[in-house]
């Protein structure tokens, strides 16, 4: 019996390290998920501003875009596994503080503030040292599933994030859910202790004789010459940016502003039809791995891309006053979840594969200032791109933003596919996975 046991967990969780970090890195996901609902509601109780909101939000994503590219360093330099649980622990210990901080009535917004940054800090360093291991967690014929599992754990965390969030502070209030959360994260950490991590390459890294300083300065150079000097994913780098830049702004402005303002959605209504996005990354789980092995990798992005932008375009379609106008409640919520599933399993199409391919492809070595740099870059331009739809929304109809936007990104899908640059990098995938 223990051994099919065994066997099960094996075959669910590829093996016992990668189960213990799935499990702890999905219980800090959720964890991220109330502390934003929390933290959410609690600005605008003690505000009662949509700018105070909208700061706290910009505060959160600048260590993400400022310093991805340095943290991506220390995920190459210092222990792994000691970054990831000190930065769980951290995180516990900064909400645990808000909680009793809370408690005391002292409480203000420079507090949040502080404690926003502090905790984003530890997700940029955690993130880049997390992506950096999986490949030393399981086989090369694994990564697939691996990847999707952590995809499963994205989406699991954007519907249970929420509910969880709301039941917590309806049921014990801002204290509990912070008190509650801060324990999950310092649970979290626990189990990943008993990971054992792999051991680092230390190739392409600076001596050891050379001080601290120069060493970070060294390293840092060498992972900007290794993606500048390769041309592929130089290439994936900047399509990356321009997607985030047109895509971030559609789901979290000009689509929310298209269901409030125009459609005149209630909350339940609206909320029913933004879960179709995660329950697509769910479907797309499951999907993603049979797929891979019918269809090449860099397919599977190109035409997942150009796709998700075509569906874009359908909903631009639909969000014509004559169209929408006389389609009727129903026939509204089930277009519109239907959009937003579909692209949901196509944007795990797209990530999995792209994960897969940077796993297998870039040396141990080099992996934490990979990652940082396309995380850093990757997102630079989307505080810059929620901001102008703002004005945009102001200025112009949801259904011309939705139209433009997916021809944008149609066309930027359709690019990549015909890039020799691109094909040349998942050709040196190809042979990579062939010789090993």
């Amino acid at each position: 019996m223990a051994k099919d046991k065994q066997t099960l967990g094996q075959r669910l969780f590829i093996n016992r390290d990668f189960a213990l970090l799935f499990w702890g890195r999905l219980v800090s996901q959720v964890g991220d998920g109330v502390h934003y609902l929390a933290l959410t509601w609690l600005v605008l109780d003690l505000t009662g501003s949509g700018t105070a909101l909208g700061t706290m939000l910009f505060a959160s994503s600048i260590p993400m875009v400022v310093l991805a590219p340095f943290t991506g360093v220390l995920a190459d330099l210092w222990d792994r596994k000691t970054i990831v649980v000190a930065m769980d622990v951290l995180r516990g210990l900064i909400i645990l503080s808000l909680a009793f901080i809370f408690r005391s009535g002292h409480l203000t917004m420079p507090i949040l503030y502080v404690a926003t940054v502090f905790s984003s800090l530890c997700g940029v360093l955690f993130g880049p040292a997390i992506s950096a291991t999986i490949p030393g967690l399981v086989k090369k014929d694994e990564l697939v599933k691996a990847n999707s599992l952590n995809n499963f754990s994205r989406a699991a965390t954007m519907i249970l994030g929420p509910v969880l969030g709301a039941f917590l502070l309806g049921t014990t209030g801002y204290f509990g859910a912070f008190f509650i959360n801060g324990v999950a994260f310092l649970l979290s950490a626990l189990s990943e202790t008993f990971i054992r991590f792999p051991k680092m390459v230390r190739e392409h890294l600076p001596a050891p004789e050379v001080s601290p300083s120069r060493q970070f300065l060294l390293s840092f150079k060498q992972g900007f010459v290794y993606i500048w000097q390769n041309v592929g994913l130089r290439s994936l780098i900047f399509y990356a940016t321009a997607l985030n830049f047109v895509g971030a702004p559609l789901m979290n402005v000009v689509f929310p502003y298209f269901g409030k303002e125009v459609l005149l959605l209630e909350a339940q209504h609206y909320g029913t039809v933004q879960a179709m996005f995660p329950v697509g990354f769910l479907v797309g789980t499951v999907l993603v791995g049979y797929l891979t092995k019918k269809f090449r990798k860099e397919a599977l992005l190109t035409s997942g891309i150009t796709l998700q932008g075509l569906i874009v375009v359908m909903v631009g379609t639909f969000a014509l006053p004559a169209v929408y106008s006389n389609a009727g409640l129903v026939n509204t919520l089930l277009s519109l979840s239907s959009s937003l599933l579909v692209i949901g399993v196509l944007n795990t199409l797209v990530n999995v594969p792209f994960q897969v391919m940077l796993q297998e492809t870039v040396p141990d070595s080099y992996r934490g200032r990979v990652y940082g740099l396309i995380d850093s870059v990757g997102q630079m331009l989307v505080p810059l791109s929620m901001a102008i739809s703002g004005f945009l929304v102001d200025s112009f109809s949801p259904a011309s933003l939705f139209i433009l936007s997916g021809l944008i990104t149609a066309g930027l899908g359709f690019s990549m596919a015909s890039s020799a640059k691109i094909k040349l990098l998942y050709a040196q995938e190809d042979s990579l996975a062939t010789d090993s």
